[in-house]
This record gives C-alpha cells, structure tokens and sequence, in this order.
C-alpha cells in the first residue's frame, strides 16, 4: 500500500517538474522570438493562455492527487482491504 502511495506521490511530482520545465523552456522561446521592440504577437498570447489554462488544470490534478492519497491514508488507517 505504501508502494502505491509512493508512486501517486512521485508521479504527481514529476508532472509538476515537467510542468515548470515546459514553461520555462515556452519563455524562453517566447524571449527569442519577441522582436526588438519588446511587443507580443497574438500567437504568443494565445501561448500564454494555453500554458496558464495547463498551469490551473495542473493545479486541480494535484489537488485530486492529495485527496486520493488521503483517501486511502484513511482505509489503510482502518485497516481497510489493501
């Protein structure tokens, strides 16, 4: 049971890891390809709201892992089948 709980944990962690490390390689991109007066095209605006609209649902997966883990936290607590 601990295995499994290890494994939400760590998955859940690494989806948040990939998470960062897509953003900062998406601004990095967008750094570059801004011109040289600073202003940003409607195509990275449309970037920045798919990645914001990543970031929440990423918010809401982690949120769902944290139940489930305490979920079954509570079960293996009552000596629930395992």
């Amino acid at each position: 049971m601990m295995g499994f709980l290890t494994t939400l944990v760590l998955a859940g962690t690494a989806l948040i890891i990939v998470f960062f490390l897509g953003v900062i390689v998406l601004t990095g991109i967008r750094h570059f390809r801004s011109g040289p007066d600073g202003r940003i095209s409607s195509d990275e605006t449309d970037e920045a709201r798919m990645i914001q609209e990543i970031y929440r649902g990423l918010e809401k997966l982690d949120a769902r892992v944290d139940n489930l883990e305490s979920i079954l936290m509570r079960k293996n607590e009552e000596g629930g089948p395992q």
